[in-house]
């Protein structure tokens, strides 16, 4: 995958290359009823084995906007060498925060799933980056209260600490 050289969000999925990614929409897609947004129920991890370990489920939160992790899988975890679930984006100290508000905000206002690619560090400054989908959840099937994602990791070719893979 040739990897953009700035954080970007895709103007449509067609520019998703993760196979991970396309399953995690055709699972959300299965979820929609008549149009509406997946209720936070709807979602069984258990339905998605093969993609639970990188997925994370955060609550969306207004006035102020934040995101709070309430799940985050194994690989999440690993990657980023802490645990996420019960954090907010804000109280992380990531350089790329601000990108990660935004993308999560789009995912809000237009109730229709976020693709896209950036850069960040992971554990013990590795950088590396991601290919991600966001894809909205809702108890009244309108209003976006929660947001299922999903990554798949790029670290910095090479690096000791992902055994010099790169690609996870």
């Amino acid at each position: 995958m040739e990897q953009p050289a700035v954080d970007t969000i895709y103007e449509s999925v067609a520019a998703v290359c993760s196979t991970h990614i396309r399953e995690m929409l055709a699972y959300w897609e299965s979820k929609r009823m008549a149009g509406r947004l997946p209720r936070p129920a709807d979602i069984d991890p258990t339905e998605i084995p093969r993609l639970i370990a990188s997925i994370v489920i955060c609550d969306i939160e207004n006035d102020p906007f934040r995101v709070r992790y309430r799940l985050a899988g194994t690989r999440q975890v690993h990657i980023l060498g802490n645990e996420l679930t019960g954090r907010y984006v804000d109280e992380m100290g990531w350089e790329e925060g601000p990108f990660v508000h935004r993308i999560f905000a789009r995912a809000r206002d237009t109730a229709a799933p976020v693709f896209g690619f950036y850069h960040w560090g992971f554990r013990e400054n590795t950088p590396g980056a991601s290919e991600f989908g966001l894809f909205p959840l809702s108890e009244d099937g309108a209003t976006v209260n929660r947001v299922l994602g999903i990554d798949e990791f790029f670290p910095e070719a090479g690096s000791p600490v992902f055994g010099g893979r790169s690609h996870l």
